[in-house]
């Protein structure tokens, strides 16, 4: 199958947009998180990029971040000189993924005792937007 690419699950909210507000009501405010679309021009040949979220429950939600992400997109290419990719894909439903990446996870390991998946440390967990910067 020469057509074939794997597909890489990318969360929407804390990946791609910035997020640092949390939840607000469905709102997408923000920016996108810097270095995205050059990860995106890096992968995209190799990967299948779907964009997966809480919001993609709801058409609502995938339009609005398809209309937001794409404005991104356009303020990007303003300061680059990458060539225009294709339409970004959503799913409305996790799809079957070769890897995700997400803000809010902890990588299994095959040992449910491992320390990151206490009580406490699932209570404390922090994703990057929301924890100290030195």
């Amino acid at each position: 199958m020469p057509d074939f690419k794997p597909i890489i699950c990318v969360d929407f909210d804390g990946c791609v947009h910035s997020y640092e507000r949390g939840w607000q009501g469905g709102e997408i405010y923000g920016t996108v998180v810097p270095g995205f679309f050059e990860w995106v021009e890096r992968v995209r040949d190799r990967f299948k990029i779907v964009i997966y979220s809480s919001r993609s429950k709801e058409e609502a939600g995938v339009v609005a971040m398809d209309l937001w992400l794409s404005e991104q997109y356009r303020l990007w290419l303003q300061s680059t000189s990458a060539a225009v990719m294709d339409t970004f894909e959503f799913a409305h439903e996790k799809p079957p993924a070769w890897l995700t990446v997400d803000d809010r996870c902890v990588r299994f390991d095959g040992d449910w005792a491992m320390p990151e998946l206490t009580v406490e440390a699932m209570a404390d967990y922090k994703p990057w937007m929301m924890r100290a910067r030195g």
